[in-house]
Formats: C-alpha cells, sequence, structure tokens
C-alpha cells in the first residue's frame, strides 16, 4: 500500500516539475492544466484509500464473523463520478446469510450508495448548476459532458431545498406585502400546466431609480392545493413574524387560487397588480387612434383610481361604440377590471398599497427564466422537487442522506486505511527515508523538488 501511495505522489510530483519545466507557460495555463493533474492524483489516491479498505476488511475474519458476512466473490470494479473526476477502483462482495444480506462493506464505510454512478457530492453541485441552466449545461458545466442529462433530473428528484430553522427571535413590522402568481409551463405530452409562487417581503426600498424588496423570501410548491399552498406560506410567515398590529397586502391578478390567500392570511387586503391591470385597460383601448387611446387611458385610470362604477361603464360602452368589432374583449376586459375595482382604488385610500406589487419580476427570476422562457417540457415528479428548490435560494440536501455505516467492522477498516496513509514522510515522521524512496520510485532521477527535499535534512 505504502508503495502505490509513494508511486503515485511520484508520478504527480514529477509531472508539475517536468511542467514548470517547459518555457512560455502563462497564469491561465496553469489553473487549467494543473488542477486536471491534481484532480487525477486525488482520483488515483481516493481510489487506493477504499481498496486499502477493502483490505482491512478482508483480513479482519475475527470482525466479519461478528458481524455475519462472508466473502461472496473479489475483485468486483466500481466506477463513480466525482467532483473530482471519476474514481475506480475494485472491491469485495461479501454475504450476511443469517440476515439474507448482500454488500460491499468498502463502499458502505465510505458512503457510496449502492448502483449510483454520481457521488452525493457532484450529485448536489450538478442540482444547483441546474437551477440557473439546462440539464445539458449543467453536465457540461460540472463534468465536462461525462454524465447525461438524465442523471441530473435523476439527482433533482433525489434532492430538495434545506429547511430554514429559526432561532431568532420573531419580529414586528408594520407592514407586509404578499405577491402572488404562477409561472405558465408545458408538461411531457404536451399539456400546459402552472407552477405557483408566492413572495413575502416588507415593502420595496427605492435605491436611485431602482426598487428592491425588503427581506423577500419566496414559496413554490407544485402539485399542492391551493389551500395546502396558503398554509404552508401562513407556517413560514409566522415563524418570522408577529402578525398582531401588521397590515399585509395580497398582490396578484385576482386567480381563485390567489384569492384563496385572503382566507388564510389574517385580515389580508387584495391589491390588484399593476401588470394586469396596465394589460386590461390596453386591451380595452386597443385599435384606437393614438391621441384618443391616450385619452381613454387616462379617463379609465382615473374611474378606477376613486372607485368610480358609473363613469367607468359610461366610458366602457364608449369605447365599445367607436369599436364594435372589438365589443366583446373590451367588454371582457372591462368586467375584469370592474370586479377587482376595489383592489385598484386601495391605492388611492391606503398609500401603502403601492409599496408592493412585483409579481411579474419576481416570476421572470425566480421560475420564468429556468422553467418557461425557452421551449421545453416538464415531468411532474421533477417539478414537485425543482418549484420548491428555485424558489428557496437556500443550499440544497439529499432526501434520504446517505448514512455511513458504524459497526466495529466498518470503523476498524477505516482506522487501517488510515494508518497505511501515514506513511513514513509524513508530518511527524522522518523525512530523508521518503525521499530516498521517491528518488528511487522515480528512476534515480533529481528533481528540483528532491533537491529541496533534501535540503531539509
Amino acid at each position: 500500500m505504502r508503495n502505490i501511495i509513494q508511486q503515485i505522489s511520484v508520478e504527480f510530483i514529477n509531472k508539475i516539475t517536468e511542467y514548470f519545466g517547459n518555457s512560455n507557460i502563462n497564469i491561465e495555463d496553469m489553473e487549467k492544466e494543473l488542477l486536471v493533474e491534481a484532480k487525477a492524483c486525488t482520483a488515483k489516491l481516493s481510489a487506493a484509500y477504499i481498496e486499502e479498505i477493502d483490505l482491512a476488511i478482508l483480513a479482519d475474519k475475527k470482525g466479519r464473523k461478528k458481524a455475519g458476512f462472508v466473502v461472496e466473490r473479489r475483485g468486483d470494479e466500481r466506477q463513480i463520478q466525482t467532483k473530482i473526476g471519476e474514481i475506480a477502483f475494485k472491491r469485495t462482495y461479501y454475504c450476511n446469510k443469517s440476515r439474507d444480506e448482500y454488500a460491499y462493506l468498502a463502499d458502505q464505510v465510505v458512503g457510496i450508495e449502492g448502483y449510483s454512478r454520481v457521488s452525493s457530492g457532484l450529485g448536489l453541485s450538478l442540482v444547483s448548476a441546474a437551477r440557473d441552466m439546462s440539464y445539458q449545461k449543467a453536465c457540461n458545466h460540472i463534468t465536462e459532458g461525462q454524465i447525461s442529462r438524465q442523471t441530473v433530473m435523476h439527482k433533482i428528484r433525489e434532492s430538495e431545498a434545506e429547511e430554514e430553522i429559526y432561532t431568532t427571535e420573531k419580529r414586528q413590522v408594520k407592514n407586509l406585502h404578499i405577491d402572488a402568481d404562477e409561472a405558465h409551463i408545458t408538461l411531457c405530452g404536451g399539456r400546459k400546466s402552472i407552477v405557483p409562487l408566492i413572495s413575502v417581503y416588507e415593502g420595496i426600498e427605492r435605491k436611485g431609480k431602482r426598487g428592491e424588496c425588503k427581506s423577500v423570501f419566496h414559496i413554490s410548491e407544485y402539485g399542492k392545493s391551493p389551500d395546502e399552498l396558503w398554509e404552508q406560506a401562513l407556517t413560514e410567515i409566522e415563524q418570522r413574524y408577529k402578525l398582531d398590529g401588521t397590515t399585509i397586502y395580497l398582490h396578484g391578478d385576482g386567480g381563485n387560487w390567489i384569492k384563496t390567500g385572503t382566507q388564510w392570511i389574517p385580515n389580508a387586503i387584495f391589491v390588484l397588480d399593476k401588470y394586469h391591470k396596465n394589460k386590461a385597460i390596453k386591451e380595452m383601448t386597443a385599435g384606437l387612434e393614438k391621441n384618443v387611446r391616450k385619452a381613454y387611458d387616462k379617463e379609465i385610470r382615473e374611474a378606477l383610481f376613486i372607485g368610480e362604477t358609473r363613469f367607468f361603464k359610461e366610458l366602457t360602452q364608449s369605447i365599445a361604440l367607436e369599436l364594435p368589432e372589438r365589443k366583446d374583449k373590451i367588454e371582457k376586459s372591462a368586467k375584469y377590471l370592474n370586479k377587482f375595482m376595489h383592489g385598484i382604488s386601495i391605492c388611492n385610500t391606503d398609500s401603502e398599497a403601492n409599496n408592493g406589487g412585483a409579481t411579474e419580476p419576481h416570476i421572470s427570476h425566480v421560475l420564468a427564466s429556468r422553467l418557461s422562457s425557452r421551449p421545453m417540457a416538464w415531468s411532474k415528479n421533477t417539478l414537485k422537487q425543482l418549484a420548491p428548490i428555485l424558489a428557496s435560494g437556500s443550499e440544497i440536501r439529499l432526501k434520504k442522506p446517505i448514512i455511513q455505516q458504524q459497526l466495529p467492522l466498518h470503523r476498524n477498516a477505516a482506522r487501517a486505511a488510515s494508518k497505511a496513509f501515514l506513511c513514513r514522510g509524513t508530518v511527524g515522521m522522518p523525512l530523508p527515508d521518503s525521499v530516498g524512496t521517491l528518488s528511487a520510485l522515480s528512476g534515480g532521477k533529481i528533481t528540483p523538488l528532491l533537491k529541496a527535499l533534501k535540503a531539509f535534512n
């Protein structure tokens, strides 16, 4: 084992020293090429470590007998992709006849899941990358295309966002704003569906010409009923805030699932978001000449702002007379605005109602850029896992964490392998003998590094 470790180390050292022996290298080349060599060396050492664990388990006959494991076969090969590259090693397959159990005990010691071709660390990196890019781009970015797009999809389904644990005292704020909207997506098979998004924040802070939502957090779940979704939202809000004396504004387009929120959020005031209000007004005035359209637009906004339903009805009739061919569309948009007139006029009577309503930017930033901005189709199973991950912005974890075995047999093997790696030449051990070994293994070649090491003698 010691010779294997030193041989790997010497090969790495020689490659590095030979690399620096060449001329015309720059920092960009160093970063790229030396990182490849470092990863390759680490992968080889990792494989040697696992194989040493396997040898330790095989040699521990007393421990295996106590645990009930006997050798089924030896030398089974395994390759697993990791963040440092592919690790390829051989290990022994064991049988526990009393429990009718078969296992690769070395895999259990280091926490390698059965049948998985990707390590847990690499899997989480792929899921993190897939938040912002396609499966294929995530593969190329993290592994240079060494794994398939389907592997990324499976890792998403095996992952979830870390749950935040709140240990600080709940905050008391005067106002809270909730934006509720949805991303429209396509399911596998062509059927359309939606992914809801709820964004909670303490109002909009102005930074120059830009506005930012203060202390915002997002909630998104696919497949939940409106009641289940709003119950979750209320729970997360109550974990952060004391709601006594807090005025809550719910901004949205007035859809049924959004209106359900007013039944769950205590004393919530509904505000029709500006995007859908402006869209409906434009649909009413479309087709009019520019100057006429501007005049009607101004009058409609004034009627809605002060809640004047009679004047708004007269404006609707007047536009319909000028554009009889669009009468149905005009009346449909007018009916929508009239239905939520109180949700519009509240901005006149309560100035704080204007300090929110960023539904479309939230959708675009959190969900749409990944789920619906490009032609793609999604499976329901993937959306159930991906939507909360996109919304949370927190760390990602495996749904079923891989638990390393803690039997005495496993612990003894890990200690034995670690001891084997503590060969001469490491911290606390004599150095000159190690230098001699390295020199011998390298064929007697005296490299600058070997000269430097001998200087410590």
